[in-house]
Parts: structure tokens; C-alpha cells; sequence
């Protein structure tokens, strides 16, 4: 990534493989999903393109329904069988397409699908921003394992409400009136 800062315009959201049958044996599931729909909706705000991934559906399910809920109307959701989502060939023409320099990623399981298409999208160019409060393993070993490897791997680790603030950069900015209340939703204040 060659800003230090991100800019909204170059910058895509990519929710990974967050699917029925796996999400409720993630460490802090109930967390990491509340992160993950404050950060999708806040993206929307921000006219984010969004980007939706899905680990072998037939074993896995599909996308958990409180994300489904709150993805723009005809939102594709991109099916794959390869651990790194770049890795699947329509995926990787789809994300080309976009014309994304930064991907924001979210999802399961931080280890596997998350850390494999971050070290891809990496190889390719891009730049990859890993929110460590909205995605999770069932092993918070192998988080944690996964964060050191992203960060040595050149990936950023950060956190949502960092993220968010950081695409809108100023108060003044109509984008901030309209995220406050998604932060005082989703922070409980």
C-alpha cells in the first residue's frame, strides 16, 4: 500500500466467507459479527463497492443472514472452492474489473481464507487493510498466528471504527453525519 492513508475512491470492502455453518464456531462470533455489519453498513455510506465471498456453500452454507440483510439489493455473492478468494478465476476477473488499489477485509477464518487471499491480492499489487476486530478463527491461536502472519506478510492490521473514520478524514464532511449514528449504534453509547 503506498498512502498512508486510504482513499475512499480506491478503496473496496471484501466480507469473506462469513457462512451459517462455520460462523458460530468462531472465537467471538457474536463480536465479530456486530463489527462486520457496522462496518458493511458505514461502507455503504461511503459508497464502498463491496465485494462478497463464499467458501464451498453446499458444506458450508450460505452467507449468515444479518449480512445478507444489509448488502445492497443485487449484491452478487461469488461462490469458490480455493481458500484464497483471488485464487478462483471469476473472482480474481470480478475483483480486476473493480479497479480496487485497497481492499478492506473482513470475515472467516482469519487463518485460512483471510490470510490466503491477503497474501494473493498482496502479490498482485494491492493493498490489503485486515480489520483484526471483524474477523476471527475458531482457534484464537490461530488468529492470532494469522495476524503476525499478515502484518509480516505486509498487510494492515486495524480496526474498524479506525478505518472508517480514516475514509471520511474530517467532521465537517457530510459522510461523517451520516456514519455517527451507525458508531453510536453499534458502540452502545
Amino acid at each position: 500500500m503506498s498512502a498512508r492513508f486510504l482513499n475512499k475512491n480506491k478503496t473496496g470492502l471484501w466480507i469473506v466467507d462469513v457462512q451459517e455453518n462455520l460462523f458460530s464456531l468462531v472465537d467471538r462470533s457474536y463480536e465479530v459479527l456486530e463489527k462486520i455489519c457496522f462496518t458493511l453498513e458505514a461502507s455503504q455510506k461511503l459508497s464502498l463497492p463491496i465485494f462478497v465471498s463464499e467458501q464451498y456453500p453446499k458444506g458450508l452454507g450460505n452467507t449468515v443472514q444479518a449480512i445478507k440483510e444489509r448488502l445492497p439489493q443485487n449484491q452478487m455473492i461469488f461462490s469458490k472452492t480455493a481458500f484464497s478468494g483471488y485464487c478462483e478465476p471469476t473472482i480474481k476477473q470480478e475483483i480486476d474489473k473493480m479497479g480496487i488499489e485497497t481492499w478492506i477485509l473482513v470475515g472467516i477464518e482469519a487463518h485460512i481464507c483471510v490470510l490466503q487471499t491477503a497474501k494473493d491480492l498482496l502479490d498482485a499489487g494491492m493493498g490489503v487493510v485486515v480489520l483484526n476486530d471483524a474477523v476471527s478463527s475458531r482457534s484464537m491461536f490461530d488468529f492470532s498466528t494469522a495476524m503476525g502472519e499478515l502484518r509480516d506478510e505486509g498487510a494492515r492490521l486495524s480496526s474498524c471504527e479506525t478505518v472508517i473514520y480514516e475514509l471520511i478524514r474530517d467532521s465537517a464532511f457530510h459522510e461523517f453525519k451520516a456514519i455517527l449514528p451507525l458508531v453510536k449504534a453499534y458502540t452502545h453509547a
